[in-house]
């Protein structure tokens, strides 16, 4: 079993139900991929789109989705700050 802790104002831990003891993080083809992997999840899991609207960066949400194995820049989540998660949450200061 594989915990992922992120920490901002709260903290998110994930567990996993099956083996490998880390998750297995496979680069995606495009940045557009990544981002519609980092909404479904956010739309599928509350906890993590709570962690998501929480984190105060970039790169702590990019770390956070990484725990997840989806492989995505900071950069690319910056880019499409309003649409992550319901409600045009989280918006970073610029």
């Amino acid at each position: 079993m594989s915990t992922c802790e992120f920490t901002s104002k709260s903290t998110y831990e994930s567990t996993l139900e099956t083996p490998p003891t880390e998750v297995a993080v496979q680069p995606h083809a495009n940045a557009t991929e990544a981002l519609h992997l980092v909404k479904e999840l956010a739309r599928r899991d509350p906890q993590f789109a709570a962690a998501l609207s929480a984190s105060d960066s970039p790169q702590k949400a990019a770390d956070l989705a990484q725990c997840h194995g989806i492989d995505v820049s900071p950069a690319a989540l910056w880019r499409q700050r309003g649409t992550l998660a319901h409600g045009g949450v989280p918006t970073w200061r610029g």
